[in-house]
């Protein structure tokens, strides 16, 4: 008897000492598009896709001409799929230059550059209707 509790104690530590698996990746969803800002490319933007149904957001971030491409992590419940809020920001420093990815945005004052109808979750003007395979959505917004 004694040695099966041993033996079940030895199982119990071997099969907890398995190989971490880190933190979650990124998974690529297959939603794309444009955000332009009074017709022209916003960059440094941050484009989050909130569905109805469902938990979690994916986001993107859109680069020099506008363009983003959403992610997600791998394992995520939420599927980007259906009805989804957008939520579209874009934090400036004083100076009016982006912060760079290695500074949190409060921590060198930075402030919300889009007007509230794109920028809050809670009041966001901006929707999409996702297809089961994905999509390209791109979002013309007005600074007025």
């Amino acid at each position: 008897m004694k040695s099966f509790f041993v033996f079940a104690v030895l199982c119990c530590f071997v099969c907890g000492c398995g190989k971490s698996t880190g933190p979650p990746k990124a998974l690529i969803i297959p939603v794309t598009g444009t955000v332009t800002l009074d017709g022209k490319p916003l960059p440094g933007a941050d484009v989050t896709f909130i569905p109805s149904q469902g938990i979690g957001a994916f986001t993107g971030r859109t680069n020099d001409d506008g363009s983003y491409q959403l992610e997600g992590l791998v394992g995520a419940k939420a599927k980007c799929q259906g009805k989804c809020g957008v939520r579209i920001s874009r934090m400036l420093k004083p100076d009016g230059s982006l912060p760079s990815p290695d500074e949190p945005p409060a921590n060198v004052g930075a402030t919300e550059s889009l007007p509230e109808r794109y920028s809050s979750a809670s009041t966001t003007e901006l929707s999409a209707e996702v297809p089961e395979g994905g999509g390209k959505f791109d979002f013309p917004l007005k600074s007025s």
